[in-house]
């Protein structure tokens, strides 16, 4: 009996130790299992902060970019900060931030690292660049628009349909502030037309070979539209299957008014906007004049021929004496391969721009002679471009005429024309003789023009300078793409 008594204990001893173990072993695991998820659970929280210290990082860039913006001006230093809080005050972490411009073109990379408590995350952003000043074949602020007799904008691309891109991106545009009175016959648009006012044809012969865009543009509760924005016979064709059924009758027909759309709406594949186009920025040219001597006190008109130097990397300024360009002044100016001249006063200019050059005149601007890039080049590239612009007005006073960049006259004296063909290269008002004009770039006109004095003359579009600009000119960034790399 005694036996079993201590039989029995020796048992629950046993018993009670083995409990004790497997309960030890039990709290053990838990504790394992809870310090693990905890360490997860800090992980994954440092994880969420350094991703949000990445992102603060890209918007810090962006903010950067933005700064001066307004004057084409893009601050590439790099940004870092050595540490930063978490809402309780507590140091968690640091950023850095890598801004890349490759050739300085449209886009903007920005790279942006960031470390909390040990967790590292990486974010890469594309910022894009547009500027409404090299977006258009022609920007005319004016109430009234008038274009006359054969006159071309753009050019066939010789694939498409009615030789426009599918994409409206690529494609030329043409905008204009009030109305488009094509006034006379034979013209020809190679591209979007856009008119806050309306679009108003008097013959049967010009076309549009895109769409138009009209803030005038009206359609009834079923979609039958009231006001297509069109006066007259014009004819409107991108050449694809890409219109609305507005009245949703099943059908897209002439009752639908394809390629017509509403400049200002929000939906039906319509969507656009309305765009202002930003004053000159002088104080800026001023500023960053590569010829400090042409931004004198006093305005003085400047006669200036450009040539390619450095195999057509950059330009060298030739200044001469008087409108005959006959008589050098022995000034001569090397610039570097994106440059800016600023003239206080008159520019007369011709010859060939090498690199990217920005000229602005206080006043007005004459060309005198055909202005293209290195080697008769008509058309930007990643190392080739050129905007003219005028306080005031631009003059084009040779009679056969070629001219390649972006264009601009404000008209700052308030007469129209702001683009004037009336005088000939010695100053006199003759404009009988002009024979032929070709404009390669894009037009931003405050005002009027009356460059159908050249019987011969056409507008073409220069898709390049959106990508690849002269320095200065003013930009909008906006940061469309993000991706995480680590």
């Amino acid at each position: 009996m005694l036996l079993w008594i201590r039989n029995e204990k020796g048992v629950a001893l046993v018993s009670t130790a083995v409990v004790a173990i497997l309960l030890l072993t039990i709290s053990g695991a838990a504790f394992q299992k809870s310090f693990f998820e905890m360490r997860q659970v800090t992980r994954e929280l440092a994880r969420v902060r350094s991703f949000a210290g990445a992102e603060a990082g890209i918007q810090n860039a962006l903010a950067q970019i933005g700064l001066n913006a307004y004057t084409g001006y893009i601050n590439t230093s790099p940004l870092s900060v050595p540490n930063f809080q978490s809402v309780t005050g507590q140091t968690v972490g640091n950023y850095a931030v890598t801004v890349n411009y490759p050739n300085l073109a449209d886009w903007i990379i920005l790279r942006s690292s960031a470390t909390v408590d040990g967790e590292t995350k990486v974010l890469e952003g594309r910022v894009f660049l547009d500027s409404n000043l090299s977006k258009y074949v022609i920007y005319a602020d004016s109430d009234n628009f008038g274009t006359g007799s054969n006159a071309v904008y753009g050019a066939s691309d010789g694939v498409s349909p009615e030789g426009v891109p599918a994409n409206e991106n690529d494609r030329a545009a043409l905008y204009f502030t009030g109305n488009w009175n094509l006034a006379g016959i034979d013209i020809e648009a190679f591209g979007d037309v856009h008119a806050e006012g309306i679009i108003n044809d008097g013959s049967s012969s010009s076309i549009v070979h895109g769409d138009t865009y009209v803030s005038s543009f009206t359609q009834d509760a079923n979609g039958n539209v009231t006001n297509s924005g069109i006066v007259g016979p014009l004819t409107i064709t991108d050449g694809y299957a890409d219109d609305i059924d507005r009245n949703q009758d099943g059908l897209i027909n002439a009752s639908d008014y394809t390629d017509r759309h509403d400049l200002t709406a929000t939906g039906d594949g319509d969507a656009h906007k309305i765009e202002d186009i930003p004053p000159i920025n002088h104080t800026f040219y001023q500023a960053n004049n590569n010829i400090p001597g042409f931004a004198g006190v006093s305005p003085q008109n400047r006669f200036l021929r450009f040539e390619t130097i450095s195999g057509g990397a950059a330009t060298r300024v030739v200044e001469y004496s008087d409108a005959t360009f006959s008589t050098p002044t022995g000034s001569t100016y090397n610039l570097p391969s994106n440059a800016v001249v600023y003239v206080n006063g008159g520019a007369y200019v011709k010859g060939e721009i090498g690199g990217r050059v920005s000229v602005v005149s206080s006043d007005d601007i004459f060309f005198d002679g055909n202005v293209s890039y290195h080697n008769g080049q008509t058309t930007a590239d990643s190392s080739h471009s050129a905007v003219f612009m005028a306080k005031d007005k631009l003059y084009f006073r040779a009679n056969d005429l070629a001219v390649s960049g972006i264009l601009s006259a404000e008209n700052s004296s308030g007469t129209s024309p702001a683009y004037d063909a009336r005088y000939n290269t010695n100053g006199a008002y003759d404009p009988s003789s002009k024979v032929k004009l070709r404009l390669y770039g894009n037009r931003i006109i405050k005002g009027t023009t009356n460059l159908s004095i050249y019987p011969d003359r056409v507008y073409g579009y220069d898709g390049q300078l959106k990508y690849f600009r002269p320095p200065g000119l003013p930009v909008i960034p906006s940061l469309q793409t993000v991706r995480e790399t680590t």
